[in-house]
């Protein structure tokens, strides 16, 4: 679990890539290897919006959602009916990191957050994929398609919905 939240966090703090970027919508998929080299992979779509809103809608192989913003995430996980609230006391900057990326060839741009490297490949202006090596050794790499950038998003979007029936969870 924590994982995911440190990749969400993560993932999302690169997804604003760029000053003049607004929102960013993309399908993703999502492969991480491990040190013995099992891959584990998702698919999902995700949208966000700025200053600090993100939603990443995972389908495959869970459905699974994650709400983040500067201050909380929100997790909803139908198939356990529960949700798990973090507070994350304003730590991430996920467009401020993507704002402060520089560029390391015509393609590839390097930020550096918490210790942790991401090269992010775009093509045109627009995200094509995100790479990085996690807190745990794991290799991730994100590749996007379907990407739409500034395009309006309601805000509404970016608000947890939680079933009245499933556990709650704060951490």
């Amino acid at each position: 679990m924590r994982f995911l939240i440190l990749f969400s966090f993560s993932i999302t703090a690169l997804l604003a890539f760029g000053e003049s970027i607004q929102s960013f919508e993309a399908d993703f998929t999502q492969k991480i290897t491990d040190e013995e080299n099992k891959v584990l992979s998702y698919k999902g779509s995700m949208r966000s919006k700025r200053p600090d809103m993100v939603l990443w809608s995972y389908k495959e192989p869970i459905n699974k959602k994650i709400y983040v913003t500067k201050t909380r995430a929100v997790i909803v996980e139908p198939e356990l009916e529960q949700a798990i609230i973090k507070k994350l006391d304003g730590e991430i900057d996920f467009f401020g990191i993507l704002a402060s990326a520089k560029a390391v060839d015509e393609m590839h741009y390097k930020a550096v957050y918490k210790g942790i490297t991401f090269i992010l490949k775009e093509e045109n202006g627009v995200i094509i994929s995100l790479a990085y090596t996690d807190q745990l050794e794991n290799k991730v790499i994100i590749e996007f398609s379907k990407q739409k950038q500034n395009r309006p998003i309601e805000d509404s979007v970016f608000t947890p919905k939680v079933p009245v029936d499933y556990d709650i969870i704060k951490e």
